[in-house]
C-alpha cells in the first residue's frame, strides 16, 4: 500500500471514530478514550506531526 493510500485510510478511520463518538451518547471517559485513539492514529500517520498537511489558513488556497 502506498504512503498516501495508508494516510487516507487512517484519516478515514479517524473521521469515523470522531463521527461515532459525537453521535453516540458516550460518557466523558469514553469520549476521552476516543480522542486518545484519534491522537494515536494521527501521530502514526502524520510524519513529524506536520498537521499542515491537513490544516491550512482559510484565506490561502489548499496546498497541492
Amino acid at each position: 500500500m502506498e504512503i498516501m493510500d495508508k494516510q487516507q485510510v487512517t484519516l478515514s478511520r479517524i473521521q469515523f471514530i470522531a463521527d461515532v463518538s459525537q453521535a453516540a451518547q458516550c460518557s466523558a471517559s469514553e469520549f476521552l478514550i476516543a480522542m486518545s485513539l484519534i491522537s494515536d492514529l494521527a501521530s502514526q500517520v502524520l510524519p513529524n506531526n506536520d498537521y499542515q498537511e491537513i490544516f491550512y489558513p482559510a484565506d490561502e488556497p489548499p496546498p497541492c
